[in-house]
C-alpha cells in the first residue's frame, strides 16, 4: 500500500516518464502495437489518480499489491515487445539491378476450388512478380507484407500470439518498387517461380525473389489459397488459411488422400500461373515480351517443394528445380519415373532424419543431374524469413543455430549459383560450381549426387 501512495504521490513524474517512453518508442521506429501495454498503464494510473482525488479510493493491502504488480507487468510487456520484435530491414540483394514488382490475380476457369463449400469455385490466385527495373525514380517502394494486418494477424492466430504482435512487420519496405518499369539492358530474363510451404505466404521469400531479381531475373512467387495464411484479393474477398486442408488429426489412409491433395493443387498452381505468364508477356504493359518461357526454373520450401517435383515431372516447361526440405511423402506413389531436369534438394539438419527420407531418395535414384545437399544447425522453417520476426527464435529453439539471416545469405548464394549455372548456362561443369560454393561455406555439406 505504501509503494502506491508514493507512486499515485508523484503522479506528475510518473506521467512524464510515461510521456517519454511512448516518444522514445516513436523516435525509435516502434509500432504502435509496442504502446498497447504503456497505454492500458496509463489508463490505470489516470483511473487511480481521478479515484484518489475523489476519495474514492480504498483498497486493502491485496490489491493495492495487485495493482502493482498490473503496472509492473504493463511496463515489462512493453520493454519486451521493444526488444523481442524489433522492426528488420529485409536483406540487401547482391545484384546489379534495381527491382520493380507488380501483383497479379488470376481465375482458372478450368480448375474447381478444392477448399470451399461452394462446389461450383473455381480456383482463384494471386501472385507476385519482382524484376530487374530500369528506374525506380518517382516510384514507392512497396511494403514486404503487401496485404498488411490481414496477413499479420492471421500469422499471429495461427502461432497462438495476440493480434498486435506481428503488426510491425506491415510497417517493413522491401526493397523493390512497385510498377517501375522493367529495365531494358537485356531483351528477355528467366524465369523462376517459387512456391511457399503449408502455412506460409507469398513474401515469406521476398528475399529470395529479390536476390534473383537483382541478378537478372523475373521471378513469381505464389499465394497457395487455402493454405497461404491469408490472401485478399482485389474484390475484397480474403481467403483464410484452411487448415481442414491438412488436418493434424487423421487416419492415416485419410491423411495419404488429403496431403496428396494438396501438394496436387500447389503444384497445378504453379501450373495455373505459368500459363497467365503467357498472357502477361503477351498482353502487359510492363513485361510485355520480357519473360523468356524457354528458361523456366521452379523453387519450392516443404509443400511448395513437393508441388514443384510434382509438376516438373509432368509439365516439359520447367527446365530446372530446387527444393528446400521438399515434402515427398504425399506423392511417393506418384512418383514413377524420376526428374530428368537438373535438380538440387537442399535439406534443413532437422530434416536429415525422418520418414521424409525415404521419398526423397527413391526420388533421386531415379532421376538424372541430382543433388542433395545440407546446411547444418538449420531447422525446416530457417528456409523461410522467419528471422524477420524476433532475434529470439534461435534462442527458444524455433529456429536453427545457425541463425536466420546467416542461414538466409548462403541459401541465397546456392540458389543463385545453381539458377546461373542452369539457366543462363555461365560456363563451369555441373559439378564446379557446386563444389566452388560448398568450398566457400563451412555449414554447406554434399550428401551425395546422381
Amino acid at each position: 500500500m505504501q509503494v502506491l501512495e508514493f507512486i499515485l504521490g508523484k503522479s506528475k513524474f510518473v506521467l512524464v516518464a510515461l510521456v517519454i517512453l511512448l516518444i522514445a518508442q516513436s523516435i525509435l521506429g516502434r509500432p504502435k502495437s509496442y504502446y498497447y501495454p504503456v497505454y492500458a498503464l496509463m489508463g490505470l494510473y489516470i483511473i487511480l489518480l481521478m479515484l484518489n482525488y475523489f476519495e474514492l479510493l480504498s483498497m486493502g493491502p491485496t490489491l493495492a499489491r495487485g495493482l502493482v504488480g498490473v503496472a509492473i507487468f504493463l511496463l515489462s510487456s512493453s520493454v519486451f515487445l521493444f526488444f523481442a520484435f524489433p522492426v528488420e530491414k529485409l536483406p540487401i540483394p547482391s545484384g546489379e539491378f534495381k527491382m520493380g514488382t507488380r501483383i497479379y490475380e488470376l481465375e482458372d476457369k478450368k480448375r474447381l476450388e478444392n477448399y470451399t463449400e461452394d462446389k461450383n469455385d473455381k480456383r482463384r490466385l494471386k501472385y507476385q512478380v519482382w524484376y530487374p527495373a530500369q528506374s525506380t525514380q518517382n516510384y514507392k517502394k512497396e511494403k514486404w507484407i503487401d496485404d498488411g494486418t490481414v496477413l499479420t494477424r492471421q500469422l499471429a492466430k495461427t502461432m497462438h500470439m495476440p493480434a498486435f504482435v506481428l503488426d510491425h512487420t506491415a510497417q517493413i519496405d522491401s526493397n523493390s518498387y512497385l510498377n517501375a518499369p522493367v529495365n531494358n539492358s537485356l531483351d528477355k530474363y528467366p524465369l523462376v517461380v517459387i512456391s511457399h510451404g503449408w502455412k506460409g505466404f507469398r513474401e515469406i521469400h521476398t528475399d529470395y525473389a529479390e536476390e534473383l531479381a537483382s541478378n537478372g531475373y523475373i521471378v513469381v512467387s505464389i499465394d497457395h489459397t487455402y493454405g497461404s495464411q491469408a490472401v485478399k484479393f482485389n474484390d475484397g474477398k480474403v481467403a483464410y488459411l484452411n487448415k481442414k486442408a491438412l488436418p493434424r488429426i487423421a487416419k492415416a489412409t485419410e491423411y495419404a488422400r488429403i496431403s496428396n491433395l494438396l501438394v496436387v493443387t500447389y503444384g497445378e498452381d504453379v501450373a495455373s500461373v505459368l500459363d497467365d505468364l503467357e498472357r502477361v508477356n503477351r498482353t502487359d504493359t510492363i513485361l510485355k515480351g520480357k519473360i523468356d518461357l524457354d528458361k523456366i526454373g521452379t523453387l519450392g520450401h516443404s509443400t511448395g517443394g513437393a508441388g514443384a517435383v510434382y509438376i516438373a515431372l509432368k509439365d516439359n516447361r520447367i527446365k530446372a528445380l530446387m527444393g528446400l526440405d521438399a515434402w515427398l511423402k504425399p506423392i511417393a506413389s506418384e512418383i514413377k519415373g524420376g526428374l530428368i531436369i537438373p535438380s538440387l534438394f537442399l535439406r534443413s539438419e532437422q530434416w536429415s532424419k525422418g520418414p521424409n527420407n525415404i521419398s526423397l531418395y527413391h526420388l533421386l535414384n531415379l532421376s538424372d543431374h541430382a543433388s542433395l545437399v545440407e546446411l547444418s544447425k538449420t531447422n525446416h522453417v530457417d528456409f523461410s524469413m522467419s528471422y524477420m520476426y524476433s532475434p529470439i527464435t534461435k534462442y527458444i529453439g524455433f529456429t536453427g543455430k545457425l541463425g536466420g539471416r546467416v542461414s538466409s545469405e548462403i541459401q541465397r548464394k546456392l540458389i543463385l549459383s545453381f539458377f546461373d549455372h542452369n539457366l543462363k548456362n555461365n560456363s563451369q561443369s555441373n559439378e564446379d560450381y557446386l563444389l566452388d560454393i560448398l568450398n566457400k561455406e563451412d555449414n554447406l555439406s554434399m550428401v551425395d549426387r546422381w
